[in-house]
């Protein structure tokens, strides 16, 4: 019987144990729901955009219908240090805009209910980060020919609130350049005085307002050698110039007609000072790069053949006494060009006796715009003529041809052990161009080679005559080839008849597309249509083609 007395007063005191603990539990549950936490806002989101962002909250139910008022702060650390912007709101929400913070920081905001009635105010609770992206009315990247050693123009949309350009060197002081009326009626502004070489920050307001921001990286500055004007011998001043030399050329216009321009074992630099090809021009007969250590870059210039009846732009030679001697020779650039008016071919690096005899890194066309080469496509000469040249690599990007040559690139020279060149070619623009039966695009036979033609336009084959009907030759062991979110339109291989050019089953084709952009083979303007699906097509959703199309 004690026994039994004794385990059922065990099992009683265990029971109002359990009662004390859950009226305890109880207590301190709504303890933890008291006055600080009656109407405390939750579940905080965001919606950030351009100029404002957009905050809610949830609040208790208890709390619907009381006229509460809260208390929102924004800082750019969650500690709350420094309060950007307060503000009070009787809603479960709030907007704020760039008028209140400041554009593309990221900032927290923090939330609480004020004091009601005999309810003291809530804690805080703290929203995640967010930023206002801004607006952006640069233009933006910067043009790539606008760029200078010590100056740059930026191009912006219009907006006649406009006020300043806040210029950032990195790791420097910046410096405002205020707006006028003119500029603004442009469109642009040209900002001088910068440093060579240095990476900046630009930013456009409007008054305190933010309106755009984007970097740009100042071009090197360059050592002449010598600099020029058109009074002086241009030829002379090539003859003497020693390897390495870069030759500036002051604005105006210079003559190279009479005679074939040899570089001979050297690699020279013809460059204008202005960086600008509109005001510097050369009229040329033909720029031979002769022998080993023979290479040249030509930069800012116009390079016209149209007077000294040019046959060639570039014609590769080992000697003059021997043009089919072996050479190697050093890298040829193009860049921030215009080059027209050969009747030939815009290179030509088969003179060799044998595959390989010619040797050469690199050959880069960049940024430039080539025409009328190749005698509207009649020429026997393709525009790249790369046959017996080992070359390792063909660079062509931002840049126009147009009615330059019956195809594009030939390297059919079988190259027995040798490295498989590449043919890079990207965002460039090529139209009414092909003929004399060849392969539009690429002739590498059975010679091993990396060919690849990305975010471009090509269009209206061929200019003359006919075309090979596959736009692409390539069969060598290891070969690559690769044509992909381009656009294509009018490419046929015949003048009538419209049989549309093929591709090889080994060519890997992606994302292309077929948008007419009401070109012909005569057309030498190629601006894009505002809101044509072609300004977002590339691999980068940005504009296929020779980016300066675009504007």
């Amino acid at each position: 019987m004690k026994t039994f007395i004794h385990k059922t007063s065990t099992k009683l005191l265990l029971l109002f144990a359990a009662v004390v603990l859950m009226a305890s539990c109880k207590k301190n549950e709504n303890d933890n729901l008291g006055p600080q936490r009656l109407f405390k806002a939750s579940d905080v989101s965001i919606s950030a955009g351009q100029t404002s962002a957009k905050l809610k909250w949830a609040v208790p139910l208890f709390a619907a219908g009381k006229p509460l008022t809260y208390t929102v702060d924004f800082s750019t650390d969650q500690t709350f240090a420094t309060i950007a912007y307060t503000k009070v709101v009787d809603t479960a929400g709030i907007t704020v805009t760039d008028d209140n913070i400041a554009v593309r920081i990221p900032y927290y905001a923090r939330i609480k209910a004020n004091a009601y009635g005999d309810q003291p105010e809530s804690k805080y609770v703290v929203s995640s980060s967010f930023t206002l992206t801004g607006i952006q009315l640069f233009e933006n990247p910067v043009r790539e020919s606008e760029i200078r050693e010590t100056s740059v123009t930026l191009r912006f949309a219009a907006d006649a609130t406009l006020s300043s350009i806040k210029v950032t060197p990195e790791g420097g002081t910046a410096v405002t350049v205020a707006l006028t009326s003119t500029d603004i009626t442009a469109k642009l502004k040209n900002i001088t005085g910068l440093t060579g070489n240095v990476k900046y920050t630009a930013e456009l307001f409007a008054g305190t307002k933010s309106k755009g921001i984007l970097t740009f990286t100042t071009l090197p500055v360059t050592t002449y050698s010598v600099k020029l004007s058109p009074s002086d011998d241009l030829a002379a001043a090539i003859t003497s110039a020693a390897n390495g030399a870069v030759i500036g050329l002051n604005p105006g216009t210079y003559n190279l007609t009479t005679l074939a321009t040899f570089i001979t074992g050297k690699t020279i630099t013809l460059k204008s000072t202005s960086g600008t090809p509109s005001d510097t021009k050369i009229n040329f007969k033909e720029f031979d790069l002769e022998g080993t250590g023979a290479g040249i870059t030509f930069s800012g210039l116009e390079l016209d053949g149209t007077t000294g009846v040019a046959l060639y732009f570039l014609n590769f030679i080992g000697s003059q006494a021997n043009n089919a001697s072996a050479a190697t020779f050093t890298n040829v650039v193009v860049d921030n060009c215009i080059v027209h008016a050969a009747t030939t071919a815009f290179l030509r690096a088969d003179r060799a006796s044998a595959a390989r005899d010619f040797k050469i890194t690199g050959i880069t066309v960049n940024n430039s715009i080539v025409y009328d080469m190749g005698a509207n496509g009649s020429s026997n000469y393709y525009t790249f003529h790369l046959n017996k040249l080992e070359f390792t690599t063909l660079t062509i990007s931002k840049s126009t041809f147009y009615n330059a040559g019956p195809g594009l690139v030939t390297a059919s020279t079988t190259y027995a052990g040798a490295t498989i060149p590449v043919v890079n070619i990207s965002y460039s623009t090529f139209n009414g161009f092909g003929g004399n039966a060849k392969y539009a695009l690429l002739d590498a036979n059975a010679n091993p080679i990396s060919f690849s033609l990305q975010n471009s336009i090509v269009a209206n084959t061929p200019k003359s005559g006919t075309v090979n009907a596959a736009a692409i030759r390539s069969s060598g062991t290891g070969s690559t080839s690769v044509f992909s979110y381009n656009n294509t339109f009018g490419l046929y291989n015949a003048l009538t008849g419209n049989v549309a050019l093929t591709f090889p089953a080994t060519v890997t084709q992606t994302g292309n597309i077929a948008v007419d952009l009401g070109w012909t083979a005569a057309t030498t303007t190629f601006t894009l249509p505002v809101g044509s699906p072609v300004r977002t097509a590339s691999s980068t959703s940005i504009a296929l083609g020779d980016p300066r199309w675009t504007y």
